[in-house]
């Protein structure tokens, strides 16, 4: 089994979790998006990470 985060499949489950309504070329633009982010999310330190959820919970994104 492998145990290492994907970001494809991160974003892959979070849109299977949204329930917004997408038309196809809007899920796949918000696919490639997330898909980015959460290559960019994994590249993170340990420190750099905790300062992007503390951000995020300031601005009121949990």
């Amino acid at each position: 089994m492998e145990t290492e985060l994907d970001p494809t499949q991160l974003a892959i489950e979070y849109l299977r979790r949204d329930k917004t309504a997408l038309t196809p070329a809007e899920y796949l633009k918000k696919l490639k998006l997330l898909r980015l982010e959460f290559e960019d999310l994994l590249t993170l330190s340990h420190s750099e990470l905790k300062e992007e959820i503390d951000f995020a919970w300031r601005l009121g994104i949990h």
